[in-house]
């Protein structure tokens, strides 16, 4: 793709918590009201009914609800930290999830299992499957809780995407269907519930969606997601799963972190969700990334500019060519840091309850430890939040 100029835009602000940036082909607004019920900062990409409404809980806590093309979708909530580095505070978010599992779960979720496990999703009769069901090729046998678990968060990831996109205006065509193979039988396996929120998903569960608005555009179909990226995206999960076991045997509370987790060795794969716009290899022009597109870092932070080296590995046929190596800011390679954080705590809730007479091994029963301050409700205003910010 040729990058488009856009002359007089800066990069993301690394060294401050709430950027103004240009992504995903428009310019990204923002705006903080100042509410009663407290401080509210609302995003909003471009045109779309798209972004993200961010609410203060207490001093140091913040929850923020996710739209995406006139849908909401989900709540997560955040820890506000601080990182001194080159001489500088930088300030960057954690997620905190809504529970965690005692130690002996996450050693079974990394266990190989005694024999491979042929598992039959139950995409097929789920709306999304039809566009989408051809962009990834699920394994054909488990060997472990991970690989599932890397299945697990695709599909839900193309549901989002698929959500997004069939938000089409009346005035316009229906997005077209991408050709899927023959579906083979369903089992009586769960399908993947459309984005879980904190409690954990069961067969059948999927949130209730607010109306889609008629300003809200569709969205480029997701890019195939081939073998070598599914391999990448389940060794971030197993460090993921490695870091979380570690921590079970920690108290469950908040603790200050030092460097930020996407700097962190072995956190370098990571899937964008927030439209973004990067510089492409002509000098003085950009190109966009998009949700379901993947990156990976190749460096640390520089002292220079406080920017993040990476390379694309996976993208849209618009969006930044696979290859080009470019550079983001802090807050926004965080950012995708939290979001796959979350979908792997998601998938272990999923694994963790009954998957089907036909489903993998079951783990050890475990009871959760519920994090309160993790648990948050989608902003009830949310929509009409990011329908009034221009």
């Amino acid at each position: 793709m040729v990058g488009r100029n856009l002359e007089g835009r800066r990069p993301a602000a690394v060294g401050a918590m709430r950027e103004v940036r240009p992504g995903g082909g428009g310019t990204i607004h923002e705006a903080s009201p100042g509410l009663a019920a407290g401080q509210v900062h609302v995003v909003r990409y471009g045109n779309a009914l798209s972004g993200t409404v961010e609410r203060t809980i207490r001093p140091g806590l913040v929850s923020r609800t996710f739209v995406s093309g006139g849908h909401v979708l989900y709540a997560h909530v955040y820890r506000r930290q601080v990182w001194h580095r080159f001489g500088r505070a930088f300030a960057y978010d954690t997620f905190v999830p809504a529970v965690r599992y005692p130690a002996v779960y996450y050693g079974w979720a990394l266990r190989a299992w005694a024999r491979p496990v042929v598992y039959t999703w139950g995409w097929q009769v789920q709306p999304w499957y039809p566009m989408y069901g051809s962009l990834f090729t699920p394994y054909p046998v488990y060997t472990s809780p991970d690989l599932w678990m890397t299945d697990y968060i695709i599909a839900q990831s193309l549901q989002t995407a698929y959500q997004a996109r069939t938000a089409v205006p009346a005035s316009q065509p229906a997005p077209p269907a991408v050709p899927v193979p023959a579906a083979p039988a369903v089992s009586n396996a769960p399908a993947v519930p459309a984005v879980p929120a904190a409690p954990a998903p069961q067969p059948g569960d999927a949130p209730a969606l607010q109306s889609t608005d008629a300003s809200s555009a569709p969205l480029e179909i997701p890019p195939a997601v081939t073998p070598q990226i599914k391999a990448q995206l389940d060794a971030e999960i197993r460090v993921q799963l490695q870091e979380r076991q570690a921590a079970a045997a920690t108290p469950a509370t908040l603790t200050t972190q030092s460097t930020p987790p996407a700097l962190r060795p072995n956190h370098v794969f990571f899937q964008v969700v927030q439209p973004l716009d990067v510089a492409a290899a002509t000098p003085g022009h950009y190109c966009s990334l998009s949700a379901n597109d993947y990156i990976k870092r190749t460096g640390g932070m520089s002292s220079d500019d406080w920017m993040i080296p990476v390379v694309v590995e996976l993208s849209g046929s618009s969006d930044c060519p696979e290859g080009l190596q470019t550079r983001i800011g802090l807050n926004d390679l965080n950012a995708m840091e939290n979001e796959q954080e979350a979908r792997v705590m998601e998938a272990m809730q999923a694994a963790s309850g009954s998957l089907g007479s036909n489903g993998p091994p079951s783990g050890p029963g475990v009871h959760p430890t519920v994090i309160a301050d993790g648990s948050a409700a989608p902003d009830p205003g949310a929509l009409d939040a990011i329908r009034q910010t221009q």
